[in-house]
């Protein structure tokens, strides 16, 4: 390693001088492969520097940069995670050779566990260099070839899998840098015609968007994109994705980039409610993700709606049709009967309500009424949300209260999820079901403010949340109790 710092103080940034840091930096980058060499060099600051600095000076040294982007991406790459079996027969190998004890095995393992491996990012990055070594690769002037580029997705992706990093990349052009030059000609473009995603074909393009996907969950998508919409499509795509392990963490953490994504103030230049979720049809990719049997994927998925209800277009897709099963006789205390299957398939118009009056299943607040019911306590947090912003449309407040059979139930119900959180998300729970409870009392029809009334249930817990004034939720509690009385 000292060889190497005094070959690029001594040597000029050409062709011929830099063989030798070449030749020296694969050497090193081999022997990366061992974790406790990997931690040796990634805290040898004055090496990375040197060797980033004087690889990037040498424009016409392809393969010394080659060299040296290797050895970064052999320091911060994880390791892939080995199966039972495979641990099984490596752990055979090791005691019939004899060459190296078990213990060393697991002392590599410990070298290579997620706070190892985001050590050594972390010490990459801080030693300088690093990231305008990698820009400069991928340059079209630079020519570079397809393996480069793959190494330096590899790599940008296992720095963003570090969130103290994410910030560092948007400084210095990480985003620009992946989403210019090493995305792939068949990576789906926000200039491309109107069409739902499908899942990546490339491997490479798979890396960035999921990088990306990590990027956007931490960092404003105001200051890390200059446009949104750049990655709405690529994120999209990973939800397409098949359902294996990776699949299914690419398909959580694009779910929580589009929520951070969607959750500017609605009606601003940064608001891409309406292009994810009409322009790309992607809300169809998210509610088929909503029946997702992962708790954080569904979970995920839950609070993304929570966000795009906001949306005219959403909000109507979902309102559309709701009370279109009210009794005929306002007052009628029973419920309508539940349809057949296959009455309840819809009318073909992505509506969610059938045309010959099929009862609630077709209805998508159905789904809503379901995900507030669950036992994860955040997802039913977020469905209730949802169901916040859609009360404020009468049509959906006949829908939970006069024709869905249990939805009265399970907003009441939700009260009782304060007993396993904390006193901030129990009262965000209070306040989302006292705006549900004030918007159906408002809501114009006296059979919702009958039924409502006549629940001694909800009225209780109405007085209960007007004792204390100073309660997010006591102005609409006490709006709703006014309405009822």
């Amino acid at each position: 390693m000292a060889r190497i710092v005094e070959l690029t103080r001594s040597g000029e940034a050409t062709a011929a001088g830099a063989e030798p840091v070449q030749r020296a930096a694969e050497a090193l980058g081999f022997l990366c492969l061992k974790p406790p060499i990997k931690d040796r060099v990634a805290r040898n600051a004055p090496l990375l520097g040197a060797l980033f600095r004087f690889a990037q000076a040498a424009a016409d040294a392809p393969a010394l940069r080659f060299a040296a982007i290797m050895l970064v991406r052999n320091l911060v790459q994880p390791r892939a995670a080995l199966t039972e079996e495979q641990r099984r027969m490596r752990q055979l190998q090791r005691l019939s050779s004899g060459d190296a004890p078990a213990e060393d095995g697991a002392q590599e393992d410990a070298g290579d566990s997620a706070e190892s491996v985001a050590a050594r990012c972390a010490l990459v990055c801080q030693a300088g260099g690093c990231l305008g070594l990698l820009a400069a690769a991928v340059q079209p002037a630079a020519r570079p070839s397809e393996g480069l580029r793959d190494a330096v997705a590899d790599t940008f992706l296992a720095l963003a899998a570090v969130p103290a990093l994410r910030g560092l990349l948007v400084q210095q052009g990480g985003v620009r840098c992946l989403l210019r030059h090493l995305l792939t000609a068949d990576a789906p473009k926000a200039q491309a015609a109107k069409a739902l995603p499908s899942a990546l074909l490339q491997g490479r393009d798979r890396r960035v968007a999921f990088a990306l996907a990590k990027i956007a969950i931490s960092v404003p998508p105001h200051l890390a994109f200059d446009d949104p919409r750049e990655i709405a499509r690529l994120l999209l795509a990973l939800l397409a994705e098949e359902s294996d392990a990776q699949a299914l963490l690419m398909r959580f953490e694009a779910l929580l980039a589009l929520t951070n994504l969607a959750s500017a103030p609605p009606g601003s230049s940064h608001d891409v409610r309406g292009y994810l979720a009409n322009d790309l049809d992607g809300i169809s990719l998210v509610e088929l993700v909503l029946l997702s049997d992962h708790v954080l994927v569904r979970r995920a998925a839950t609070e993304l709606v929570c966000n795009l209800v906001y949306n005219e277009a959403v909000f109507e897709r979902f309102a559309k049709g709701a009370d279109a099963h009210v009794p005929a006789d306002e007052f009628t205390p029973g419920i309508v009967e539940l349809p057949s299957d296959a009455e309840g398939e819809g009318d073909g118009e992505g509506d969610g309500a059938s045309s010959d009056g099929a009862g609630y299943r077709s209805q998508r607040l159905h789904l809503l009424v379901a995900l507030a019911d669950v036992d994860d306590a955040a997802t039913r947090s977020a469905a209730a949300g949802a169901l916040a912003v859609l009360t404020s449309d009468p049509r959906c407040c006949r829908y939970l209260f006069l024709v869905h059979p249990r939805a009265g139930d399970v907003v009441l119900g939700l009260l009782a999820v304060e007993d396993g959180v904390g006193d901030k998300e129990a009262a965000a729970f209070r306040h989302r079901v006292a705006v549900i409870w004030a918007n159906a009392a408002s809501c114009g029809d006296r059979s919702v403010v009958a039924r409502l009334g006549a629940d001694d249930g909800v009225v209780a817990a109405l007085k209960e949340m007007t004792a204390d004034a100073k309660m997010p939720y006591y102005a609409a509690a006490k709006s709703a109790l006014d309405q009822l009385f």
